[in-house]
């Protein structure tokens, strides 16, 4: 199992690194938006300053993308009939691809908490706003575990359905159309949604969006938002795995 997962992290392609760049970016940026514009001298606590360093999740579409490609990539090139070929248990084959993404979204996950956490601290000593609080260090843990599991969740939705376009198109209608949607006309599902469930790993209660469709305080506690997430990564998983057992290749 450690040499397949060794190869499928070999096969880290050039428009794989620019996802996981353009993740990092991502975070930054939305670091740099809630301290620029999100926050005042009237309305900073310990709350928002934790929501700053919290950005370093932000880039969770990015790693979801970065786990299809990981499993979808050999359906798009036509190889994995040779993966099969050279491992006959396809579940051992599934199983390495999963963990694979795992790893690269631990290492994005990292990459993401080390560049957004010091500019979001530059930003907030530049406006006098504390720079620093008790939760900090768990609300950049609990970004680093909502990368994981956003990138296995994503690599799962890609052995499910196989085809990277499709994979990549469902999760962005999902999670820019439907889900908003649908937290608009029933709010209390929020807290419920994946992305409801990873935002509340990091600690995140939407205070900066409290005149949108989520109230501030409507997510989960942070180990109950893990717990459920972890849930919705690892029952994917499963059924990705269970499922390509059985089915054909083509």
């Amino acid at each position: 199992m450690t040499n397949l997962i060794r190869a499928e992290l070999l096969r880290v392609t050039r428009s794989m690194w620019l996802v996981a760049a353009i993740a990092v970016v991502a975070c930054v940026g939305w670091g740099v938006l809630q301290v620029v514009v999100f926050m005042t001298p009237e309305t900073v606590n310990e709350r928002s300053v934790n929501s700053a360093y919290s950005m370093a999740q932000q880039g969770y579409v990015f790693a979801m993308i970065l786990g299809i490609i990981v499993v979808t990539g050999e359906y798009r090139h036509h190889t994995i009939t040779w993966a099969f070929l050279v491992t006959p248990r396809r579940g051992h084959v599934i199983t390495a691809k999963l963990l694979a993404s795992g790893v690269i979204g631990l290492a994005l996950g990292v990459a993401a908490a080390l560049v957004t956490s010091p500019v979001a601290a530059a930003l907030l000593s530049f406006y006098d706003y504390p720079v620093w609080t008790p939760d900090v260090p768990f609300v950049l843990l609990g970004s680093v575990v909502s990368t994981v599991l956003w990138c296995l969740f994503g690599a799962a939705l890609g052995a499910l359905v196989r085809n990277m376009v499709a994979a990549i198109t469902a999760a962005f209608v999902w999670f820019f159309y439907l889900e908003w949607a649908l937290v608009m006309l029933v709010p209390a599902v929020g807290r419920w949604t994946p992305t409801g469930a990873g935002k509340a790993v990091s600690g995140w209660t939407r205070d900066a969006l409290s005149s949108g469709p989520f109230a501030a305080g409507d997510l989960l506690p942070m180990w109950a938002g893990g717990l459920l997430m972890i849930s919705y990564a690892v029952t994917a998983a499963v059924a990705a795995r269970l499922i390509n057992v059985r089915r054909d290749v083509t």
